[in-house]
């Protein structure tokens, strides 16, 4: 057979030509898929609805659809218990809260004592300072200008009029008077000092001022005093005593305290001092 017409030939053609099984495979390679005429077996190009040789009509491929990712679950926990609490579980309980509950109480108890321990008392020219009240205190009521007083009842009454009252303490004595005077509180407290008895009252010395001086509500002044106090069987005895004045609503009152001097154990040397900051305190100013 001549070169020229070797392309004409059947079998050369059917040689040249792609066989219908590589067909199928190159398409399959490719990832489209091959229909043929289910009437004449003709090969169906993709997406055609008839058969190009016989015109037979060809159903739709079905779209695939990629199934949806599942992720996996994770595992349960295992469970290393019954779920109950044991016996020893509550007893190991119990023995932390008992254990806390000493700690919290060695913790507060040296606390107080660190608080306390630093504290340094007052000694010289303290003013009157908060104390616990005087219990069941009995009292006296100033007829002529309205103030009250109120005083330990272990204390006595030596006398009272309607402007004042002298009291025996325990450890010395304690009077409250009251009067209508403008002089200045200064003038009144040194007028206190010139009327106690020169034969009694010896070696009268100004010891300090006391701050922060006050008669219930009203400020003052007041001083703190030494002396030599003559008794009935002429032995002098070493003293201190506090004058504190204040006025209000045109009144004013002189209170004054004294103490058989103890230097030692209480700050200004007078061991009833604070008593007599909590008379101070309860004193009740009257109607003027």
């Amino acid at each position: 057979m001549p070169p020229d017409r070797a392309h004409h030939a059947v079998l050369p053609g059917l040689r040249c030509g792609p066989r219908r099984g590589q067909a199928d495979a190159d398409a399959f390679g490719r990832g489209v898929i091959v229909r043929f005429c289910g009437n004449c077996g003709a090969q169906i190009p993709p997406g055609a609805p008839f058969c190009g040789r016989c015109g037979a009509p060809q159903a739709p491929l079905p779209v695939a659809t990629m199934p949806a990712y599942a992720y996996p679950s994770a595992p349960g926990r295992p469970r290393t218990g019954s779920g109950r609490i044991s016996s020893s579980q509550i007893m190991v309980a119990a023995g932390l809260l008992i254990i806390l509950s000493v700690v919290t109480v060695a913790v507060s108890s040296f606390a107080v004592s660190q608080v306390l321990g630093t504290h340094k008392p007052c000694t010289s020219n303290c003013g009157a300072r908060i104390v616990t009240p005087l219990p069941a205190p009995a009292s006296y009521k100033s007829s002529a200008y309205g103030f009250e007083v109120e005083y330990n009842p272990n204390w006595t009454v030596r006398n009272q009029d309607a402007q004042s009252v002298t009291l025996a303490t325990k450890l010395g004595l304690l009077s409250v008077v009251g009067a209508r005077s403008g002089q200045p509180l200064d003038q009144v407290m040194q007028a206190a000092i010139s009327a106690l008895p020169t034969s009694q009252w010896q070696d009268v010395a100004h010891v300090s001022d006391l701050k922060g001086a006050h008669i219930g509500d009203q400020d003052g002044v007041g001083a703190v005093y030494s002396a030599n106090l003559v008794g009935s069987n002429a032995t002098a005895a070493k003293v201190r005593f506090v004058i504190i004045a204040a006025t209000k609503n045109g009144v004013t009152v002189v209170i004054f305290g004294a103490n058989t001097a103890d230097l030692k154990n209480y700050p200004n040397g007078i061991p009833e001092g604070e008593q007599f900051d909590a008379l101070c305190q309860q004193f009740q100013w009257g109607f003027g």
